[in-house]
């Protein structure tokens, strides 16, 4: 029964991923961003809290989300994302595999495929990190002749981190072309006892 339902959250989580890229619409194409040369994949490792994002549709499935870039003993990549189900407010888990297909030209543009759903695959990128306090992630696609989607997302280590943190994650990303004033504050309530 527990399989059953993770591969319906899975198959969900596919859906309201290729929905998600529809939530924020620019004209034109989308806009270069920075490849972080010396980025310490290694480094990245370990748990990022979700403090800020643009708005996504697979909201729907819960709130006070993070996410745990994990490394196996054969060096492949997963992020385990935990969060709240809206409903019953019970933890719940979905894992996905992390693939960087030019690791030494673009080691900070990421692939992710989920486990048991065929066929599918998105993208998203770090576009900076201090690597301790906050991480930014991005994802953005073109849907030509209309122009392109945009999401960004801030990230922290602490589940509850100090306003300089995130001022000083919102002004890098003001900096590199991407507006906060659309991010939206995340529930993060469910991290108290973290």
């Amino acid at each position: 029964m527990w399989r059953a339902n993770w591969i319906v959250a899975a198959v969900l989580l596919a859906s309201l991923a290729s929905v998600a890229h529809t939530q924020v619409f620019y004209p034109g194409r989308c806009p270069k961003t920075p490849i972080i040369k010396d980025f310490d994949f290694d480094k990245y490792h370990g748990r990022w809290f979700e403090q800020e994002r643009y708005f996504v549709a697979y909201e729907m499935l819960g709130r006070c989300w993070s996410g745990t870039y994990l490394k196996d003993t054969s060096g492949k990549v997963s992020v385990r994302l935990d969060f709240r189900d809206l409903l019953f407010s019970r933890p719940k888990q979905l894992t996905v595999d992390i693939i960087r297909k030019k690791p030494y030209e673009e080691p900070n543009r990421l692939t992710y495929t989920i486990p048991g759903v065929p066929n599918f695959e998105d993208h998203y990128e770090v576009l900076a990190t201090d690597y301790t306090s906050w991480t930014l992630e991005y994802a953005c696609v073109d849907k030509p002749p209309f122009g392109h989607t945009r999401i960004a997302w801030i990230l922290t280590r602490l589940p509850n981190p100090s306003l300089p943190v995130i001022n000083t994650a919102k002004q890098t990303l003001a900096k590199l072309g991407i507006d906060p004033k659309l991010l939206k504050k995340q529930d993060t309530s469910c991290f108290v006892h973290v």
